[in-house]
């Protein structure tokens, strides 16, 4: 589980991944101003992955609201907000074993589902979530940066874990 003091190596590998995944395209100061609240939020909670003492993955989850993030809590749903693994990690794995962990955390949490949104071009991350039972959920929507993004879901299995 991540803490405060990890909250840098979250911000250093959500900003060198998304930096790849957008081209080049530079984030805007409010976005990492708003993942860096998120991560000190005691509401939400976060994991690093963590390979030779050197932080190559994260996910940050919360609980679910209504109206894209804006609206009442969803009960029994847990909201994965972001899922990063450092470019030169990207294919090993990092990926599933931190959605692993986020499914674990979720289910101890007593979530009923999980759900997600991602771009509708990011064909990684949809391998990804197939690969752990996500399913599309609704028609995809613009979110405020302009991009095309698609709702993801997956019931928990409370027997397990």
């Amino acid at each position: 589980m991540g803490s405060s003091t990890d909250v840098d190596s979250a911000l250093s590998i959500y900003l060198r991944s998304n930096l790849v995944r957008r081209h080049g395209r530079a984030i805007p100061a409010e976005r990492m101003e708003q993942v860096a609240d998120n991560l000190r939020n005691p509401v939400t909670w976060f994991l690093i992955a963590e390979d030779g003492g050197e932080s190559v993955g994260m996910a940050l989850a919360m609980p679910a609201r209504d109206d894209a993030g804006a609206g009442p809590l969803i009960a029994g749903a847990c909201y994965l907000d972001l899922i990063y693994v450092l470019p030169d990690r990207w294919g090993e794995g990092v990926g599933g074993v931190l959605l692993d962990g986020v499914l674990d955390e979720a289910r101890r949490r007593g979530y009923s589902r999980v759900q997600l949104s991602t771009h509708e071009d990011n064909e990684r991350s949809h391998r990804l979530y197939r690969s752990r039972g996500f399913s599309p959920a609704g028609l995809p929507r613009v979110n405020d940066a302009g991009d095309r993004v698609g709702e993801w879901v997956r019931s928990i299995d409370e027997s397990k874990g």
